[in-house]
Formats: C-alpha cells, sequence, structure tokens
C-alpha cells in the first residue's frame, strides 16, 4: 500500500523477519555469532522497537538463504517504507501519542468500518461541517481542519481501500452549524456512497435498539492475515485501541465488534439515500 505507515511498517517487518528466522531453524544467539552483532540488536530488531537498514537485512537474508526475489523485493520495500516520516509529520507536535497511532492505523488498514452515532464520521465531513466541530479556543482550528480534509484525500482517493460506514440517524438529524451546512454534508454523504470503494449506511430511529447504538468506534483490518484487527473505542472516559492479543479487562475483543457490526449492518442498517437524506432535510425547515 502506498500509503503505509512507517511504524505500522516496522512491527509488520519485525514479525516476518522472526518468522523467517525460525522457519530456517535459526536462534537468536545463531544470529549473533554470525553477523557478530549485539544480542541486544537482534532482540530489539524482532520486537519492532529498532529500525533496520537495507544493508542489515540483505545481512540477515543472506545468512537465512533466502534466494526468492520477490520475498526480497517485498522486505526491501519494508525497510524504505518503515524508515520515513509519515505524511502527518508536520503536525505531530500537537498531536497525542493515541491519535498518531489511530492515523497509522487509518493509514495501514485495507478496511475501515466505522460506527457513528451522534455525528458524521470525521472521514466524511465537508469542511464546513469540521470547522463548526473543531474549537478554536487554541488558535489551531486551521490546522485541525487542513489535517482532517488531508486524511480525507489520502484515505478515500485510495483505491485499494474498503470503506464501510453505518451512521444512527441522530447523526444525520444533529444540525451542527445551520440548515446550510447540514445540506451541503448529507449532501455529500450521497456523493461518497457513489465511490465504488465507500459504503455508507444508516440505522432509521424505526428500527429501535441495536447492538453497541451508545458509541462510537472504527474497525481497522489488514491484508497480512498475520496482522491483528484493530478496534477504537470512543468511550466516555477517553479513546482506547484494541487489539486482538489484547483485550479489556471484561474481554471485549476487536472481533466482538467486528461481530455485531455486521449484525448491524445486515439485519439494522438502510442504504443512505436520496429519498432518506430528503426526508431528513424536510425536518430541518421545521425546526
Amino acid at each position: 500500500m502506498a500509503d503505509q505507515d512507517p511504524q505500522f511498517a516496522k512491527r509488520r517487518l519485525s514479525r516476518r523477519l522472526r518468522a523467517i528466522r525460525e522457519a530456517a531453524g535459526k536462534t537468536q544467539k545463531d544470529v549473533v555469532d554470525a553477523l557478530v552483532w549485539s544480542i541486544s540488536k537482534v532482540i530489539r530488531m524482532e520486537a519492532g522497537d529498532v529500525g533496520i537498514s537495507v544493508t542489515d537485512l540483505r545481512a540477515l537474508l543472506q545468512f537465512y538463504e533466502i534466494t526468492d526475489q520477490q520475498q526480497i523485493d517485498e522486505l526491501t520495500e519494508m525497510v524504505l517504507t518503515s524508515r520515513k516520516q509519515p505524511w502527518w509529520a508536520r503536525y505531530s507536535r500537537t498531536m497525542t501519542s493515541s491519535f498518531s497511532s489511530y492515523l497509522g492505523y487509518e493509514t495501514s488498514a485495507s478496511i475501515i468500518r466505522n460506527f457513528e452515532s451522534n455525528l458524521i464520521p470525521g472521514l466524511l465531513q465537508t469542511r464546513e461541517y469540521a470547522q463548526v466541530l473543531i474549537d478554536d479556543s487554541d488558535g489551531q482550528q486551521d490546522m485541525w481542519v487542513n489535517l482532517r480534509m488531508e486524511r480525507q484525500k489520502r484515505a478515500l482517493e485510495s483505491r485499494d481501500r474498503q470503506f464501510f460506514f453505518v451512521l444512527d440517524e441522530t447523526a444525520t438529524r444533529r444540525v451542527v452549524g445551520n440548515e446550510a451546512v447540514m445540506h451541503a454534508q448529507l449532501q455529500r454523504l450521497l456523493e461518497l456512497n457513489e465511490l465504488p470503494h465507500v459504503n455508507i449506511m444508516v440505522v432509521p430511529f424505526s428500527r429501535g435498539i441495536y447492538p453497541r447504538f451508545r458509541s462510537p468506534y472504527v474497525i481497522f483490518e489488514f491484508s497480512d492475515a498475520n496482522d491483528d484487527i484493530v478496534a477504537y473505542l470512543e468511550n466516555p472516559d477517553g479513546s482506547l485501541i484494541l487489539s486482538e492479543k489484547a483485550p479489556m479487562t471484561d474481554q471485549r475483543k476487536p472481533s466482538d465488534y467486528l461481530q455485531d457490526f455486521w449484525i448491524v449492518e445486515g439485519d439494522y442498517a438502510v442504504d443512505i439515500s436520496p429519498e432518506f437524506i430528503e426526508r431528513v432535510t424536510a425536518t430541518f425547515a421545521m425546526t
């Protein structure tokens, strides 16, 4: 994927190198002895804690007797990607580490599923809608709005990614800004839903209560089957990132959220349509 996150590429590379070493029947000590490296370097390299150079990669692959050129090229590309700056580096000074991690998953995922209960998802927002939502008390509103718009452009223009959005009807009816902002925002949803890799659905009020309807969440899936599914939760007490190998203390896992997303998508949600948008916008004039 052209826009893969460097940190994500580093973690994926470290896991692949560890698997290759084990398949070759070598131990970490074997690597230390053969390449005259420190054990600390090998451990940290396989844990993804340090970067790896192309020279080191070639030495490892030669030691493991890897000759398949396609595999060598793929691993080399991972090394080169892992050593780049992420596209959002110029914004990183004011970013939290958790949001930086979120962008890494968003950039690297092959499938993104997003449920929103109260607001239009960030990747679908118009600039005017985002400007109303993003606070300007610190004088950085323009920066955050520009970041959101760049996220959209990079994500939605990437045809090697699939997006599935499910919105509660509340998100379409809550007037953010004014009627004009909402009209433009809802039309934007219809436009984006025409893209072949974007699917937007809505759960009407008439469908009642459904699984996990109270809190927004995002599920990231990746093209490599060895990568964990990751879920991002927006809780009242703060955001949380879950991986399949590190569930919460109550045993909630990303796969549980994925299963519930499928249920909502299949049994409760309907495709967004011009008729639905027309019904919603008609209520704006009545308020």
